[in-house]
């Protein structure tokens, strides 16, 4: 018998029947903590609430990650910047009924001699899989990332690493995909009032909301509607750090068949202009032949 880890996000909503609550819906708040730089020990608070109707047993564990190019919380024993080890949880088993709230304490205590900069671990708020008889059980859960900033160079600058861009297209959407690496020793948020933006076609388009893990490369991408034709340039910029494509927008299909249907005008009125020719030549003929017989 398989088991699989369904791992969800604190904000997303679980899908169900807006008349009535799901089965399971397990909500986790905050999303994510980040301690600041100088808090030797510090003790938070999560709030865990099963907006569900059936009950569950939550186990609480952490683990040190490394951040995939796509946002995921890659689980590694010995990831760069760990700091899992610095944190206690309790309670580590939380029964929770339809409806009732409940609350986990993290307590976290910085080593003596650290180094500076952001270390991370994630608390993971797991649900086991019942007993069902299925060959296969689902374990679902939901990662909550923790930053621990250690005081001394703090540094958050990131580059364009990469930018792609299809370099000739017939219409949108047209997706634009950024690649944007750590160089600094903190995670940088780009969100809400300092989310990134691409320049293109004379305006800027928004990225969705994301976070550059310390000594992680993240790719976001965008949907850009352009306008019917164009050879516009995207650029997407960080604090000196650029990169530009050129797009070529052509709609070939609507070009094909204007010059299609003037093709088909054209002919039609080379057919009419030969018909009526021709019946102006017959009339002619005949008029000829009445006048010979006079």
């Amino acid at each position: 018998m398989g088991t699989v880890m369904c791992l969800l996000w604190p904000s997303t909503p679980a899908l169900a029947d807006p008349g009535r609550p799901p089965s399971f819906s397990l909500q986790v708040s905050p999303t994510r903590l980040v301690i600041p730089a100088g808090a030797k020990a510090t003790t938070q608070r999560f709030q865990l609430t099963n907006r569900g109707r059936a009950p569950f047993e939550v186990n609480v564990e952490k683990a040190d990650f490394v951040a995939g190019e796509n946002g995921a919380l890659n689980f590694q024993p010995q990831a760069p910047y760990a700091a899992a080890a610095w944190a206690t949880v309790a309670p580590t088993n939380v029964r929770m009924a339809p409806g009732a709230t409940r609350t986990v304490t993290v307590r976290v205590e910085v080593p003596p001699v650290p180094e500076p900069g952001d270390h991370q671990f994630a608390l993971i708020f797991k649900v086991p899989a019942g007993e069902n008889g299925a060959n296969i059980k689902i374990n679902r859960g939901i990662a909550t990332p923790v930053f621990v900033t250690v005081p001394g160079v703090i540094d958050s600058s990131v580059e364009v690493a990469g930018l792609q861009a299809p370099e000739f297209v017939l219409g949108g959407p047209v997706p634009i995909a950024a690649r944007i690496r750590s160089l600094g020793t903190v995670h940088r948020d780009f969100r809400g009032p300092t989310r990134l933006h691409a320049e293109v076609g004379g305006s800027e388009v928004p990225f969705p909301d994301f976070t550059v893990v310390r000594g992680a490369t993240r790719e976001v991408s965008l949907d850009w509607n352009p306008p019917l034709m164009c050879v516009c340039h995207a650029t997407v910029s960080i604090a000196g750090s650029a990169r530009t494509v050129r797009i070529v927008v052509f709609p070939v299909h609507l070009v094909g068949g204007l010059l299609g249907g003037l093709l088909v005008l054209l002919l039609l009125a080379w057919f009419v202009r030969r018909r009526y020719r021709a019946r102006v030549l017959t009339a002619a003929a005949a008029m000829n032949d009445g006048g010979a017989d006079v």
